[in-house]
């Protein structure tokens, strides 16, 4: 800087007075003038070595030395372009995958909620031998929220799906019911007019609050939204205010678009056995422990429930106690998810980051034997050796850098891509990650351990070169580096390929794993089946109209051109969506209210059919199966092993229990298993009822479209949706999707696995073999003479090829040999999340092990016919 040089130049002038005063005084004296002024620089003494101890005082000298490092290293970098890439881009790899992954943990597991002192936040759920099990009912919660001494305040919430109507158009939007308290107890304050109060819960008027970002997606951030309608199960709500931009719900994945007051479910509000609240959160009051809030909470908790009417084993199982749960991280469905594939993803990324490291510490220590004599010359002129060191570290991190960045870009791709996993399926888990800071910082700690590692062993070995010998050299040792040093670097080779072993076993399971639930026969036609959800306005809820409306949308869909079959029902298999209840069954004693339990699903005539579910035994459902007519019902191959064992079902009744009507239904036919709700699970117990004879008139069905040309479900929509809405303008249509997709959408978590898991390990196959050929390449052009001479002595073309070869072959059988017990742990440890594959699969090894033994005979290939070709003349006039 100027103020730097300003100083400099002051400080020599002073020096140069000095000077010049003191000759006078000497010349004075007697002296001579050339006497007096070579008396005048003895007398003060090293000028140069004043000049840098003011230069050091006036400066940090560490920034300046560091400056002059990076420069340096700068310049060096650059006059090995090729060197300098290839690390770069292996090291953006590495880093890119790193900083990726974290993205997505971050999002799913790490972030807080962005309310008001989240810790403080709790959940209360009831709990039992089977573990949590969910808030406990409305009732309960006006008691916990009005008799509890530990809490600040408390909140009950419920979200699902809701049809709504704005500007007389229906829509289909994500919304939650809250009690009036909800946003004061989370903190929040409006983006845009008021949030819920209290009163609210009333509905008097009837208000909604919208979030920031539906607000922009659909009113395009007008602020004439307040005040704006929407109609709701008849009613009309005022919207008064707008949430926050980063608060986007309780459960991650699943963003709210609107919250209603909770006081429009009133049957919940009245039934106290309902278990229908998805969640009930508390604030702490400041000083309160935990298990304090628990103990008062649990109390009133079983003050509740000595009063129900839940048998003994259920409450055991499910309701014997109530939780206090931290919330800062919101609803722990999606971490309960995906926390052990994610941190399985991340263990296998910072796989890949050694494998990388491993890599460039063999690239750095090679080039470290081509800089020898620059080195010696270095030390030879004064330079020390931490400071060598330091100059070395600086420029491995600076080489770090240089791939970091071009790494980010990568992880921002990454994780886009890694999202499209999440958006498939009826419904989709919106992923909020971004590359905030925590990314930024986490990436840069991995990228500066990552450089310190790679670059430890080569500055340790600068710090013991012989400078005379060095410079003699000129950098290129006729004798080869020592053995020390050769085995290091072979190590490193053998690291790299016990790394891959384990990388590539670990992605071949994952693999197999979804190759082997893709070969489970879900009980149903998966391919040609076209479903989609249809919601109808309330005015259809009378049992007839019901019937009426399902006939007339059968009847219309049945006579499109390419439809095979159709029918309607409350879900389809692998949708996500059940309800149940118990029956009582002539002959059977349950053992347990749980053995009473039975997954109910109201369908039309041409439901199996249209999905290809086998009749066993009996009959299907015909049209002639209407309300006037008896009573009937299907059940599926488990509730008849269960209910009848060895019995013939068909004639036999089922009689649900705990409902008002207590009606009996006769069992028409037995049809084969189907997979509910994932391809992991056994197959549940059915009963099949006609949508005709329906016990709850559900608002919302699914239609199922099978076409007569293969693959030409898709093609049909378009038809359909037209026919559909010409039944009924009011039909809000959502939710279409092939059978196909939905069943994919169930093994996302497999797909994800086996999808990053065959990069990663596709990456590593790439690294190690890229790693042999360095390390062989470089080995073969510092022996050029001694294998110059070994052929001068006769040695074959061949033996010399095949001497590399077998070098190869060594490291490749000590890495397998080393990585192969890290495998077999890799397959135990991840046995939860695999599917047909033990650990105890030959195959699965032996296959990875072969891909690795012939990709890095290929490696050392090239290496070898180098070596080959070596002339004896040329190598010996090098000598």
């Amino acid at each position: 800087m100027w103020f730097q040089r300003r100083r400099d130049d002051d400080f020599h002038n002073e020096i140069q007075s000095h000077l010049r005063l003191e000759t006078d005084r000497l010349m004075a004296d007697g002296l001579s003038a050339h006497e007096a002024e070579e008396a005048a620089r003895r007398a003060f003494g090293n000028i140069s070595m004043a000049r840098q101890k003011f230069y050091e005082s006036q400066r940090w000298m560490w920034f300046e030395q560091l400056l002059q490092d990076l420069r340096y290293g700068a310049r060096s970098l650059r006059k090995a372009p090729i060197f300098t890439a290839a690390v770069a881009v292996t090291i953006a790899l590495g880093v890119g995958a790193n900083a990726a992954v974290f993205t997505l943990i971050d999002a799913v597991l790490l972030r807080s909620l962005p309310v008001q002192s989240p810790k403080e936040l709790v959940f209360l759920e009831m709990a039992g031998t089977e573990g949590t099990s969910g808030p406990p009912a409305y009732p309960c919660f006006l008691r916990l929220r009005t008799e509890t001494d530990a809490f600040q305040g408390a909140a009950a919430f419920a979200s699902d799906e809701l049809r709504v109507e704005i500007d007389g158009k229906p829509e289909q939007i994500m919304g939650q019911v809250a009690s009036g308290n909800y946003f004061d107890v989370l903190g929040l304050k409006p983006a845009l007019g008021r949030l819920l109060k209290e009163n609210d819960e009333r509905l008097n008027p009837p208000v909604a609050v919208v979030s920031d970002r539906y607000w922009r997606r659909r009113f395009q951030g007008d602020p004439a939204v307040i005040g704006k309608t929407l109609s709701f199960r008849g009613q009309t709500f005022t919207i008064v205010g707008v949430t926050p931009p980063s608060f986007l719900g309780l459960q991650p994945g699943s963003p709210l678009d609107i919250t209603l007051p909770i006081g429009i479910e009133r049957e919940l509000q009245r039934d106290s056995t309902s278990i229908w609240l998805q969640g009930i959160i508390a604030r702490l009051k400041p000083g309160v422990a935990g298990a304090k809030a628990q103990a008062e909470s649990n109390a009133i908790f079983r003050s509740f429930m000595a009063d129900s009417r839940y048998p003994a084993d259920l409450v055991a199982q499910h309701f014997s106690r109530l939780q206090v749960l931290p919330a800062a991280h919101g609803v722990d469905a999606l971490r309960r998810r995906f926390s052990r594939p994610l941190y399985a993803l991340m263990s296998v990324a910072a796989l890949v980051l050694l494998l990388a490291v491993a890599n460039i510490a063999n690239l750095l220590m090679a080039r470290g034997f081509r800089r020898a004599g620059e080195l010696g010359i270095r030390l030879a002129t004064g330079a020390g050796r931490a400071r060598i060191v330091r100059q070395l570290l600086t420029e491995t991190v600076l080489l770090f850098s240089l791939g970091a960045l071009p790494g980010l870009v990568l992880a921002g791709w990454g994780v886009r891509l890694m999202e499209g996993f999440f958006q498939e399926g009826r419904r989709p888990i919106s992923i909020e990650a971004v590359l905030d800071g925590r990314v930024l910082a986490f990436s840069l700690t991995v990228t500066l351990l990552a450089a310190l590692l790679a670059g430890l062993f080569p500055a340790w070995r600068a710090m013991r070169i012989d400078p005379v010998r060095a410079i003699k050299e000129g950098g290129e040792s006729r004798t080869g580096e020592s053995r020390g040093t050769a085995l290091f670097t072979q190590a490193l080779v053998a690291f790299q390929v016990g790394l891959s072993l384990v990388l590539l076993v670990g992605a071949g399971a994952f693999v197999r794993t979804l190759s082997n639930l893709h070969h489970i026969d879900p009980g149903f036609r998966n391919e040609d089946v076209l479903t989609l959800s249809i919601q109808v306005p309330e005015k259809f809820s009378e049992p007839d109209k019901y019937a009426a409306i399902w006939n007339r949308v059968l009847e219309v869909v049945r006579t499109m051109p390419g439809v095979r079959a159709s029918a309607v029902s409350t879900f389809t298999p692998l949708s996500g969506r059940d309800r149940g209840g118990l029956v009582k069954i002539h002959g059977y004693e349950p053992l347990s209210t749980e053995d009473g339990v039975i997954h109910i699903n109201q369908v039309s005539e041409g439901y199996f059919e249209s999905l290809g579910i086998s009749l066993l035994r009996g009959r299907v459902f015909t049209d002639g199966d209407t309300a006037s007519a008896a009573k009937v019902a299907l059940i599926n191959e488990s509730a008849a092993r269960k209910f009848f064992g060895k019995r013939n079902p068909i004639g036999e009744s089922l009689e649900f229990v705990r409902k008002r009507d207590d009606r009996s239904y006769r069992i028409v036919g037995v049809v084969e298993d189907t997979k509910h709700m994932n391809l992991r699970e056994a197959s549940a117990r059915f009963a099949f009822l006609p949508i005709r004879q329906a016990r709850d008139a559900e608002q919302r069905v699914t239609l199922v479209v099978a076409p007569i040309q293969s693959n030409g479900e898709m093609a049909l929509l378009s038809s359909i949706r037209s026919g559909l809405l010409k039944v009924n303008r009011g039909f809000l249509i959502s939710d279409v999707i092939s059978m196909r997709r939905q069943l994919d959408s169930t093994l996302l978590t497999e797909r994800l696995l086996s999808g990053l898991s065959s990069a990663f390990g596709v990456l590593a196959l790439i690294l190690a073999s890229v790693g042999l050929y360095g390390v062989l390449s470089y080995q073969v052009g510092r022996q050029h003479q001694a294998i110059g001479i070994r052929m001068a002595l006769g040695a074959t073309p061949f033996l010399v090829a095949r001497s590399v070869l077998r070098q190869s072959a060594w490291m490749i059988a000590i890495g397998l040999l080393a990585g192969l017990p890290f495998a077999v742990w890799e397959v135990r440890t991840a046995a939860t999340m695999l599917w047909g594959v033990k650990a105890s699969d030959l195959f699965l090894y032996l296959a990875s092990a072969g891909l690795l033994c012939f990709v890095g005979i290929v490696s050392a290939l090239l290496p070898a016919r180098r070596a080959a070709g070596v002339e004896p003349a040329t190598a010996l006039r090098r000598v």
